[in-house]
């Protein structure tokens, strides 16, 4: 009776501790038919960036920079390839899409890191993202941990494009303690009933841009 109850045990824990294993397991090592719904799991190249099959909010799973100085959330529809990402020792930059099925808009975000972007010169960086956008950017400025956030929304409507919205959000994070500094654009295109979806669309392109962190290099936080 004894050896049953230990032969069981030690199965049970040899069941949990397989378990465990694959909830360790990073995407790119998963077998395919185990990972979540998304383009971002079927696409091997974009697959390779995420950290873990645990979201981090809805529809949303952990992010890491290849260079390793950054991470973020990442959309379960995102996607990019490696035409669109560019990874060096002191810069990185890389384009990803995000597009439900059956939606009217889709986002395009570029994200650009600078090792080199020390701690000041904040206005000659916001003039540098006016000049990219093409847009009189008014910034918000919000602290947090070891980052400040200078995040400006955009809107336009598209010449010739009939029913047609360009609207999101382009923001300059800069780390505060020693150098590193990072540019996004987020654009969504919206051709129908913008007016609709316009409000639920742009707080979560803001919130995502608040989801991105610079990686301690002390510490091992690529998790």
């Amino acid at each position: 009776m004894k050896k049953t109850v230990i032969t069981i045990c030690v199965l049970v824990l040899f069941i949990l501790g397989g378990c465990q294993m694959g909830k360790s397991q990073k995407p790119s090592e998963m077998d395919p038919k185990d990972l979540p719904e998304g383009r971002a799991f079927e696409d091997e190249f974009t697959r390779s960036f995420i950290q873990s099959t645990e979201e981090v909010s809805p529809g949303y799973y952990p992010f890491l920079a290849k260079n390793g100085k950054w991470k973020s959330a990442f959309p379960k529809e995102g996607l990019t390839n490696d035409l669109d990402y560019t990874s060096k020792d002191n810069f990185e930059s890389f384009i990803f899409t995000d597009a439900k099925k059956g939606e009217d808009s889709s986002a395009t975000v570029n994200v650009s890191y600078y090792s080199s972007f020390n701690p000041g010169h904040i206005e000659s960086k916001k003039r540098s993202l006016r000049s990219k956008t093409g847009y009189d950017l008014d910034f918000e400025e919000i602290s947090e941990d070891n980052a400040t956030y200078y995040i400006a929304h955009f809107e336009d409507e598209l010449e010739g494009k009939e029913n047609r919205s360009l609207y999101g959000y382009a923001a300059y994070i800069q780390k505060e303690k020693d150098a590193g500094g990072i540019n996004v654009i987020y654009t969504i295109s919206c051709k129908n009933h913008c007016e609709d979806k316009k409000e639920a669309e742009l707080k979560e392109a803001f919130d995502w841009i608040k989801t991105i962190k610079f990686v301690d290099d002390s510490k091992d936080d690529g998790e």
